[in-house]
């Protein structure tokens, strides 16, 4: 794996080109298929990389290397991009990552998980109400605010504007 130092990310966010797009589209094929009754769509179905803007920059240079770094793994394993490996294939060079401990892949999957679950399409499908969590709220127990005695009895280390 090459090691490279992330470039400057614009303040405005720039979405992926066409050749990360496939890529990306290959590696969310792999980690959220449809599913085999057909109920549950596939995560590159859903457009879930379509809005980056909330995309931390750091987060979206670490996608940059990674998808490139996925392609350079599959034309050297098999002499073809990451998008034309067969999915076994395909599936080792993830698993090869995910034992490296590869900070990518586990950015992937958290970001992908998160915004398949969070996506107006399947929250219905899973038992949710396809809508923000406020203004409805969720009901909040009463926590036991004595464990907060300790805090009040501190010393103020704050200066009074």
């Amino acid at each position: 794996m090459r090691v490279t130092t992330p470039a400057k990310t614009a303040s405005v966010p720039v979405p992926f080109n066409r050749a990360q797009r496939v890529v990306l589209d290959a590696l969310m094929d792999l980690l959220i298929p449809a599913s085999r009754d057909g109920r549950m769509p596939a995560a590159r179905t859903l457009g879930l990389y379509n809005d980056v803007s909330a995309m931390r920059p750091a987060v979206r240079a670490l996608f940059d290397a990674g998808l490139a770094d996925l392609d350079e793994r599959a034309l050297r394993a098999h002499g073809v991009p990451f998008a034309r490996v067969e999915s076994v294939a395909a599936q080792g060079i993830v698993d090869g990552l995910r034992h490296e401990a590869s900070a990518f892949i586990q950015g992937f999957m958290t970001q992908t998980a998160g915004r398949y679950v969070a996506h107006p399409v399947v929250m219905p499908l899973i038992g949710l109400e396809a809508r923000p969590m406020w203004p409805k709220g969720n009901v909040v127990a009463e926590g036991d605010w004595s464990l907060l005695d300790g805090v009040k009895r501190r010393e103020k280390f704050y200066r009074k504007v």
